[in-house]
């Protein structure tokens, strides 16, 4: 029996993942499946700071799968934050997939039928970047200081995925980097996409700047 690690949220995401549970009880897919829970409400996230969802994030390494609830991430500065950097970091997962499909009966806009998918690093980049302030608080001579970071595994993860994920649903692969301006930072997701591109020379592969995607 497999065992799938629920982590619960907050307000309707909550409710949300209980009508999923619901539907992924045994007795109504006919799949053994054990749920393992963590109570990742804001509350919780609280006491002790974040320590439930390091409990989690590790149970999730460990059974290879889990499901969770949208939750609050708190806007002060040094409270809780967000737990989902917090769980991928320690699952060690790179690739967030969004998918988009055409909903029956619902017109689109512009002619556009086809389904889209976006692959986008889960770790790096903004994530845990380092920020500092310089000059006077308020005053419009203030400046903000980002130092954002990716590795070249986070780039080749991304790229194999979307390749892979392309190849199984006959998609073209578009790229999203802004390598012209930026063509060492985002040169290197640039390189690692042509690369995952040699290899994979039956899927579609059309590199594109952010600003055309």
């Amino acid at each position: 029996m497999r065992t799938l690690v629920v982590l619960e949220g907050d307000q309707t995401g909550q409710e949300l993942l209980e009508e999923a549970l619901r539907a992924m009880q045994p007795d109504v897919t006919g799949v053994p499946l054990a749920f393992e829970r963590f109570n990742l409400s804001l509350d919780e996230r609280r006491r002790p700071s974040n320590g439930v969802v390091r409990d989690a994030a590790k149970a999730m390494r460990d059974a290879g799968l889990g499901l969770k609830a949208a939750t609050i991430a708190p806007e002060t500065r040094g409270d809780v934050g967000s737990p989902n950097a917090i769980v991928r970091e320690l699952i060690d997962g790179s690739v967030i997939l969004r998918v988009g499909r055409r909903l029956p009966g619902v017109r689109t806009v512009g002619g556009a039928y086809t389904p889209i998918a976006v692959a986008r690093m889960a770790t790096g980049d903004a994530y845990n970047a380092r920020e500092r302030r310089e000059g006077e608080a308020g005053s419009l001579d203030e400046v903000a200081y980002r130092e954002d970071r990716i590795t070249r595994a986070n780039c080749r993860a991304v790229s194999e995925y979307a390749f892979i994920y392309a190849e199984k649903s006959g998609s073209t692969v578009y790229g999203g980097p802004k390598w012209t301006v930026s063509p060492v930072y985002e040169g290197m997701l640039k390189e690692e996409m042509d690369r995952s591109a040699s290899r994979y020379p039956g899927v579609a592969y059309q590199p594109d700047l952010i600003d055309a995607v």
